[in-house]
């Protein structure tokens, strides 16, 4: 590979991504370029070797050194690590390697995150936030949308977003951002049903060190997004309580860290989202009533998939695509099967149960198009609604040695795959199921899934 194919290789990896780092033959850091000027800053970075700033990781997990030793390109590869701040990370990783004469130089590694400690916090305009060119669409429902969002994004007023779980909220919370004139500033997004009740309040507002056992001093979500836009996702998660905190810090403009004394001002527009109507949540409690008028001073509705439906032929080429280069494959497209199957079927998932499909069936596609036999196993034959019970059928005598703790197993199992399918997230799934989301999590790992 020549120079110029080289760069062209770095440019199209690298374009879309929060963060770039360019490490030397031996893992020491020589160039950074990360927007997020919160999290790691050049002087903090450059001269020092990856372990250093990651030492959770060693010579097999690092894709840095990975591709240092072995000269092969990684894409999208998920990490989630601890950095040497003690903050939990979650980033997915694309490492290309750098030759000069045939042998391997260098690596640049190209990274967008998605949690840095217990929030996403992303800088400037593009750096990885979604704009409104970017959401793929063009149902008349959609581009109507777009066309509101376009509007909106131009003002400071309070935006609250409804949408079923899947529909892409914090895409349209990115593109408010990124469209308005606060896409410079950060952007931070906090799902308020991620974080326990005791943690979130320190979350919110910041902590001075002793406030609390263990307590240290930390900017919290309203001074993370210091001139910028935060966006709080599932919002009638949070405790009652901590709305109506969260309504006077919203009035007042102005935080007080936990343990703190000092007032703190902030100019920080506030996006939310819920994921049941809004006026429902109000009648059941879940959210206060002047909250909601607070937050909904413009209010926006995501169309569910299955009332779009000329989107899903749409989509489903735009994950290929998207699967086709992190997974150096060359899948054409589907049969007209699947895309009548797609058509017909409901998707209470979303938009991102279509994703989650698609994925699926690019692990077992055996040809260069997607068959009805490689979707089964992730869109099933049946919703959920219609999962058969355990095999009885009357006047049927049970087998010789049949295990009625294993049948329920494998029956729970499959509602419990067939639930994380179709939501797309834990906190989803719950929901669907009628569960705690620690319930679930303890269900998910007994069963390896």
């Amino acid at each position: 590979m020549d120079h110029l194919e080289q760069i062209s290789a770095i440019v199209q990896a690298c374009e879309d991504t929060d963060g770039v780092l360019i490490a030397d033959r031996a893992g020491i850091i020589r160039y950074h370029r990360i927007a997020m000027n919160y999290y790691w800053k050049a002087d903090e970075t450059v001269g020092r070797h990856i372990l250093e700033l990651y030492p959770e990781l060693d010579e097999e997990s690092s894709t840095i050194l990975r591709v240092l030793r072995t000269g092969q390109a990684i894409y999208d590869q998920r990490q989630e690590i601890v950095n040497s701040r003690g903050e939990r990370v979650v980033l997915d990783a694309t490492t290309l390697p750098i030759f000069d004469g045939g042998a391997v130089v260098g690596a640049v590694d190209c990274a967008k995150f998605y949690v840095v400690g217990q929030r996403i916090v992303r800088g400037g305009r593009r750096n990885g936030l979604s704009t409104l060119d970017r959401i793929v669409a063009r149902s008349p429902a959609m581009e109507t949308l777009k066309h509101r969002v376009r509007n909106v994004a131009l003002l400071d007023s309070p935006v609250l977003i409804y949408g079923e779980t899947g529909t892409g909220k914090e895409l349209v919370a990115e593109s408010l951002h990124s469209e308005g004139k606060r896409g410079n500033g950060p952007f931070v997004s906090q799902n308020c049903a991620a974080i326990p009740a005791n943690l979130l309040e320190g979350l919110f507002f910041g902590t001075e060190r002793g406030s609390y056992t263990g307590a240290v001093t930390r900017k919290g979500l309203f001074e993370e997004a210091d001139g910028g836009t935060l966006f709080l996702d599932e919002i009638n998660s949070m405790h009652p309580g901590l709305q109506a905190k969260l309504l006077k810090v919203l009035e007042e403009k102005r935080v007080r860290r936990l343990g703190g004394s000092q007032e703190i001002p902030f100019d920080v527009r506030i996006v939310a989202a819920v994921n049941e109507p809004p006026l429902q949540l109000v009648k059941k409690g879940k959210l206060r009533e002047d909250l909601y008028y607070r937050l909904g001073v413009v209010r926006l509705t995501l169309p569910p998939l299955r009332e779009r439906p000329e989107d899903i032929p749409l989509l489903t080429n735009y994950f290929i695509e998207q699967y086709n280069r992190s997974m150096r494959r060359n899948i054409r497209g589907v049969t007209d099967g699947v895309a009548e199957r797609f058509l017909r079927y409901s998707w209470p998932g979303n938009i991102r149960e279509l994703r989650n499909t698609v994925e699926s069936a690019f692990a077992v596609a055996k040809g260069d198009v997607l068959t009805e036999e490689d979707v089964a196993g992730s869109l099933g034959a049946w919703t959920l609604e219609e999962t058969p019970a355990p095999a009885t059928v009357p006047g049927q005598e049970l087998p010789e040695g049949f295990s009625l703790t294993q049948a329920l197993e494998r029956y729970e199992r499959e509602l419990l795959r067939q639930a994380m399918s179709q939501m797309g997230s834990i906190s989803g799934a719950a929901r669907l199921l009628g569960i705690s989301r620690q319930n679930l999590k303890y269900k998910l790992q007994k069963f390896d899934l």
